[in-house]
């Protein structure tokens, strides 16, 4: 059950591994947004919000966290998932970036007033490029939050610039268990 739990919360980790820069892309930026979160095994849906950001270490290293909370409809069920990773990136080209990331990951889970919680880890592999006023990424998660709940997450998202500062799109991700999909919005206070 768990891991179908931890689904909802991992899916919603594109801001997490959205977090990357090439020569001109920036990942110092704060978003948040909405989630739909579905698990397949159990018919279950919910609504939650997603915040998180980035931020440049170094060259060619960022640091990125996440939190996303998803409510489940007609349960008395809450999934949440704090993300704290490192990750770096490899230009492939002015516009498009290879991407890489580390990050410890919290998974708690509440039902009826009993909330239990682990810890994991993930590793993401991932393309991130801007043409004009539109960024695309796309990426592969592997978790392990042990005791054989572990999964591989794929997931992509858009982003349209409105100025060169703000910005939104959509967000969607998929597992074996199931698909979370959402909109989000983008303050970048880096390169321009």
């Amino acid at each position: 059950m768990r891991k179908h739990l931890a689904l909802g919360a991992v899916l919603a980790l594109g801001l997490g591994t959205q977090a990357f820069a090439a020569d001109g892309l920036s990942y110092n930026l704060i978003e948040g947004g909405y989630v739909r979160g579905e698990v397949d095994d159990f018919n279950l849906h919910g609504d939650g919000i997603t915040i998180g950001g980035s931020l440049e270490l170094g060259k060619n290293v960022f640091g990125f966290a996440s939190v996303n909370s998803v409510d489940y409809n007609n349960t008395n069920l809450t999934s949440s998932l704090f993300n704290l990773g490192v990750g770096s990136n490899w230009a492939l080209g002015p516009n498009v970036d290879l991407v890489s990331g580390v990050s410890w990951e919290r998974i708690r889970v509440k039902a009826s007033g009993v909330t239990a919680s682990d810890d994991g880890i993930g590793l993401n592999v991932g393309l991130r490029g801007r043409i004009d006023q539109l960024e695309l990424s796309g990426n592969v998660k592997y978790s392990d939050f042990g005791h054989g709940s572990n999964g591989f997450t794929l997931g992509a998202s858009g982003r349209y610039y409105f100025t060169s500062a703000f910005a939104a799109g959509p967000d969607i991700s998929h597992t074996d268990d199931g698909t979370n999909w959402g909109i989000s919005f983008r303050y970048d206070f880096g390169k321009r």
